[in-house]
C-alpha cells in the first residue's frame, strides 16, 4: 500500500507542475460552464405565459349564432380555464393587425381563421389556419400548433360521428329529421371536457433538469475524457525516458503501477468535477443533488473511463498512437453519449447506444441524482462501470506484465552479450 501512494504522489506532484493541466483539465472546463451559464441563464423549465393574438374572419351574424359556428368553438378551446394561465388571447381587428402585433412583440403568436374555415372542415377539405409565430418564440408556437391540430382533429371525428348518424338514419330506421338534427346540434356545441385523468409520476419527488445544469453535466462527462487521454501520454513518456524501465526494475508490484496511474486520472477528473459544480453552484446557485452521491457517481465513472484509456496508453507506442484514437473517441462517445445531443431529442435506436455507453451511463447516473431520485435510480448503471473498469484493469495488467518480462528478457539479452564479448 506504501508503495502504491508512493507511486501515486510521484506521478502526481509531476502532473502538477505542468501549466496545462490547470488550464486544460480546470480552467477550461469551468469557463465553458460560465459560457453556458450565461447562454442558458435565462432559460427556464416551465412553460412561462405568453400573448396570442386571434382574428375570426367569420364575420357573418347568423354564422356566429349558428351551432356550426367552428372559429367561435376554437375561440373557446383558448379561453379554457386550464389554457388560459398558459395563453392569454388577445382579439385583433383584422389580419394585418395580428400580424402586425407579432412583429412589434406584443404578441408571440398570430392565428388566423379564415371566413371559409367552418364549410372547410364540414367537408375535410384543407382548413388553412394560419399560424404566424415570432422566430425567437418556437416553443410557443409549437404549443399553439399542437392545440389547432388536435381541434382539427376533433372535427374530423365530429363528421365521422355525423356520417355514422346520416347512414344510420337512412338505412330503414327512419329517424324523423328533426332528431338529427337535435342530434347535430349536440355533437357540434358539445363544450363538455373529458374527465380528469390524474397524472402519476414513477418518481414523486423528481424535479426538473434546466438546459444549463443537463449540458453542465454532459459537457464534463466530454472533458473527462479528454482528461483520461491526456493523463495517459505519461505512459508514453516514461517509456520513451525510459523512466518506465527504471521502475520495472524495483520490486514494486504490477497491479501498484497501474493503479497508481490509474489513482492519478481519477483524482484529476474528481478535481475537474469538483470545480465546475462549485462555480455553477456560486455563480449561477445550481443544485446537483447530494455532494456524497455525487462523488460516488464520479469515482466510479472515473475508474471504468480512465481503466479503458489506460488500457490503450499501454497499448499504444508512441504519443501519435494515443492521439489518433482520442479524437474519435471524443466525439463519438460525446454525440452518442448525449453530452452534444440531448438524450431525449436522439431518435430509440441512438437512445439504447446512449445507455450502453460509460459517458451515457455518467449522464444518465448525474441526472438520476439531479432529480432526487438517488443512487436507486442508476445502480445498474454504475454496477455495469465497476464491471467494465474491473475488466479493462485485469487487461491493463496483463499487458503490463507482458512488457516487463519482455524487457526483463532484452536486460538479460544484453547483459549476456556483454558477458560474450568481454
Amino acid at each position: 500500500m506504501r508503495k502504491l501512494i508512493t507511486l501515486f504522489l510521484l506521478d502526481f506532484r509531476l502532473l502538477t507542475k505542468n501549466k496545462w493541466f490547470y488550464l486544460k483539465l480546470i480552467l477550461f472546463p469551468s469557463l465553458l460552464i460560465l459560457i453556458l451559464g450565461t447562454a442558458f441563464g435565462g432559460s427556464d423549465s416551465s412553460v412561462k405565459a405568453f400573448d396570442v393574438a386571434f382574428y375570426n374572419a367569420h364575420k357573418s351574424v347568423a354564422a356566429q349564432g349558428s351551432p356550426l359556428a367552428l372559429g367561435k368553438s376554437l375561440k373557446n378551446v383558448f379561453m379554457r380555464e386550464d389554457l388560459r394561465k398558459v395563453i392569454h388571447l388577445q382579439e385583433a381587428a383584422s389580419y394585418d393587425e395580428g400580424k402586425q402585433r407579432v412583429e412589434d412583440g406584443h404578441a408571440s403568436v398570430f392565428i388566423y381563421v379564415p371566413d371559409n374555415f367552418t364549410n372547410a372542415a364540414i367537408k375535410q377539405e384543407a382548413a388553412n389556419l394560419v399560424v404566424i409565430g415570432e422566430s425567437a418564440k418556437t416553443l410557443q408556437t409549437a404549443i399553439v400548433r399542437t392545440i389547432l391540430e388536435q381541434f382539427c382533429e376533433q372535427l374530423n371525428l365530429l363528421n365521422e360521428e355525423k356520417s355514422a348518424v346520416l347512414q344510420f338514419s337512412n338505412g330503414g330506421n327512419g329517424l324523423p329529421q328533426a332528431q338529427i338534427a337535435e342530434l347535430q346540434s349536440h355533437i357540434f356545441n358539445f363544450s363538455g371536457r373529458s374527465p380528469d385523468i390524474p397524472t402519476v409520476s414513477t418518481q414523486k419527488d423528481a424535479v426538473p433538469v434546466d438546459a444549463i445544469q443537463y449540458y453542465s453535466i454532459a459537457m464534463v462527462v466530454m472533458f473527462s475524457i479528454m482528461t483520461a487521454f491526456v493523463l495517459v501520454h505519461s505512459i508514453v513518456d516514461e517509456r520513451q525516458n525510459h523512466t518506465l524501465f527504471r521502475i520495472r526494475s524495483t520490486p514494486a508490484w504490477d497491479v501498484q503501477y497501474v493503479l497508481g496511474k490509474l489513482s492519478g486520472i481519477i483524482l484529476a477528473i474528481v478535481l475537474q468535477m469538483s470545480c465546475v459544480i462549485l462555480i455553477s453552484w456560486l455563480v449561477f446557485a445550481m443544485s446537483w443533488g447530494q455532494p456524497l452521491e455525487l462523488l460516488m457517481i464520479t469515482v466510479v465513472y472515473a475508474f471504468a473511463i480512465g481503466s479503458l484509456v489506460l488500457l490503450w496508453g499501454f497499448i499504444a507506442k508512441d504519443h501519435t498512437t494515443v492521439s489518433s484514437l482520442a479524437s474519435p473517441v471524443l466525439y463519438i462517445f460525446s454525440f452518442l453519449g448525449g453530452s452534444f445531443v440531448s438524450r431525449s431529442e436522439l431518435p430509440e435506436s441512438l437512445r439504447i447506444i446512449q445507455g450502453l455507453l460509460p459517458n451515457g451511463k455518467a449522464i444518465n447516473a448525474y441526472l438520476s441524482i439531479s432529480q432526487n431520485n438517488g443512487l436507486a435510480g442508476s445502480y445498474k448503471d454504475l454496477l455495469e462501470l465497476i464491471g467494465l473498469g474491473v475488466i479493462c484493469i485485469i487487461v491493463c495488467i496483463s499487458q503490463y506484465s507482458g512488457r516487463r518480462w519482455s524487457f526483463r528478457a532484452i536486460y538479460h539479452h544484453a547483459e549476456t552479450s556483454a558477458e560474450t564479448d568481454i
